[in-house]
């Protein structure tokens, strides 16, 4: 090759390898020749028309020292360059919901077009979300790229999971109620949450589907979520709205107790102790206490109560039965509407310096429509509708139920069945032993109802008033009509008026009076049985028929016939 051929200036030149791809520079013995330097040499580049290719940067740098040094005559070949097609690849994300694109540019080769890209993509199976032609084309035409995006999957649109919403008022802490005039009950912190029968408890919210997503290669993704949860089967006291199958409703009235995904409705209310930190307890069901109950506390139920430990000074009332496992103390307040169990016993107070009034309105008593049964009883009152047992003895107590009192029937003789107080039942009184050998005052009652006379008895204590009044009025209106200068229409219409209401009272008294009568039957066959003995001063009455015990008697069953007290031994 000629110097002419290889376009040699200033004993620079470039010309192609044999197979085209390799470029060469070309020094060759000139007498022209300059102070080359590197932008002088890619100008040269650039004016042969050879830029297009891969320059190698260290190779004109290695040509520049090599051109600087030669001789005149001497000549030399340093390649510089290569020709390159254009490169292309794609990268699937492991998820294969992406699909990079990276694009190598031509220098002086082949270059990509869509036709390739798209060969490329379908080879490797991207078949969903492909970038459009327009976009592709724009980025092969930019010559380069790193990492394009030229194909994404869709994601799936996650469901919603069936929830369940309460429909109960959220957990509060209770806090002791303020009365109006700024006092401070600590005892009472509120009701506890219960709901009644068809109450709503819980709405269950159906489930939302979610949507199908698809991946590069065309895949289906199912989406997560939109579970179908249903109410938990577990559905004590609770049942599905027939109307609306999401929604739970209570069977009961009781408490409503959360569990997963439902909640059940329980008709018992279990609480640890009764105190401070719980405040009073009323439930409309049955409550289990499984400590005690406080000093001052109170407990009231619809149902059933039960009460595992001790009760001190407090008020239990319960519309069921009520059992205490252990003991009652102070002046606390047993009522139910069935029966009453005390295991322990029940032992009360009273202060020195009390009045009768305070005493009655603070009396420790017992009072059950139905049965009572206790360990034993010490000044206490205990009312029953039915029978009353005690199984060792009772001590200054006043006892009345409308059937039967049997007392003594765990008792060691260390102790008088009956010591002090009054006895009073309809049918039967039985003990070991009546009275006390210190001659406390022991009266044993049977034979007619003792609730009757004592509703008698408040009756005519209610009329003594009463009649005292409408005596004064009388007098009062007797001296105006006397000195008529001394009244005035309102005052006598206001003396009249109270004179009427006092009048309308009188007669209802009356008129109860008359039915209590009428209802006071007498019972022939009662009688009272003493198994050891009675103690001198002891009082036996049977119907209207009065004994008092002169001396110490053995074992003696009392009845009346033909109008008077028969003292057997059997």
């Amino acid at each position: 090759m000629t110097n002419d051929e290889l376009k040699i200036e200033n004993g620079l030149g470039f010309k192609l390898s044999p197979d085209g791809n390799k470029l060469l520079a070309v020094c060759v013995p000139a007498a022209d020749r300059i102070e080359l330097t590197a932008n002088i040499f890619k100008e040269r580049l650039e004016a042969a028309q050879f830029g297009n290719l891969l320059i190698q940067e260290h190779s004109i740098a290695e040509f520049l020292r090599h051109y600087k040094t030669a001789l005149d005559n001497e000549s030399f070949e340093v390649e510089i360059g290569e020709r390159h097609d254009a490169r292309c690849d794609i990268k699937i994300a492991d998820n294969k919901m992406k699909v990079h694109f990276m694009l190598t540019p031509s220098f002086g080769g082949k270059v990509i077009v869509l036709a390739d890209v798209q060969q490329l993509l379908q080879d490797k199976g991207i078949v969903w979300g492909i970038a459009p032609t327009e976009t592709i084309e724009a980025v092969l035409e930019k010559g380069s790229a790193t990492d394009f995006i030229i194909a994404e999957g869709l994601e799936p649109v996650t469901g919603i999971d069936a929830k369940f919403l309460s429909s109960m008022p959220e957990a509060h802490e209770r806090k002791p109620m303020i009365d109006e005039d700024g006092s401070v009950d600590y005892r009472e912190l509120g009701d506890i949450v219960i709901v009644h029968k068809d109450d709503v408890l819980m709405q269950r919210i159906p489930p939302i589907e979610g949507k199908k997503g698809r991946n590069v290669l065309g895949e289906i993704i199912n989406p997560s979520g939109g579970v179908d949860i249903p109410f938990s089967s577990d559905k004590k006291g609770v049942y599905l709205n027939p109307e609306d199958n999401n929604q739970l409703l209570s069977a009961i009235t009781g408490q409503p107790v959360a569990i997963p995904n439902g909640m059940i409705v329980s008709p018992v209310l279990t609480v640890k102790n009764v105190d401070f930190a719980s405040g009073n307890v009323r439930f409309d069901g049955s409550v289990i206490v499984l400590g005690d109950v406080e000093e001052g506390m109170k407990v009231y139920a619809l149902e059933d109560i039960t009460i595992d430990g001790n009760v001190t000074d407090a008020q239990i009332e319960c519309m069921g039965n009520l059992v205490v496992k252990g003991g009652v103390t102070g002046n606390s307040e047993l009522i139910a509407n069935g029966d009453i169990s005390v295991k322990g016993g029940v032992q009360g107070q009273q202060d020195a310096d009390e009045s009768e009034t305070e005493a009655k309105e603070h009396e420790a008593k017992v009072i059950a429509h139905g049965s009572v049964i206790v360990g034993f009883v010490e000044n206490f009152r205990i009312e029953a509708g039915v029978d009353i047992v005690v199984d060792k003895y009772a001590l200054n107590s006043h006892l009345m139920a409308e059937n039967k009192i049997v007392t003594g029937a765990k008792n060691s003789g260390k102790k008088s069945s009956i010591m002090g107080g009054i006895t009073w039942a309809m049918m039967l009184v039985k003990g070991t032993i009546f009275g006390s050998s210190v001659g406390i005052k022991t009266h044993i009652q049977v034979g007619s109802n003792p609730y009757l006379h004592q509703r008698l008895a408040a009756i005519k204590q209610k009329l003594i008033p009463n009649e005292k009044e409408q005596k004064d009025i009388h007098t009062i209106l007797d001296f105006i009509g006397i000195h008529p200068e001394k009244g005035n229409p309102e005052m006598l219409e206001k003396l009249h008026h109270t004179l009427s209401k006092l009048i309308i009272e009188a007669d209802l008294c009356h008129a109860e009076q008359k039915d209590l009568a009428a209802n006071m039957s007498i019972i022939d066959d009662a009688k009272v049985i003493a198994d050891r003995g009675v103690y001198t001063g002891t009082e036996i009455q049977i119907n209207s028929v009065f004994w008092k015990a002169q001396e110490n008697r053995g074992k003696s069953v009392f009845r009346v016939e033909h109008r008077e007290m028969t003292i057997n031994t059997r």
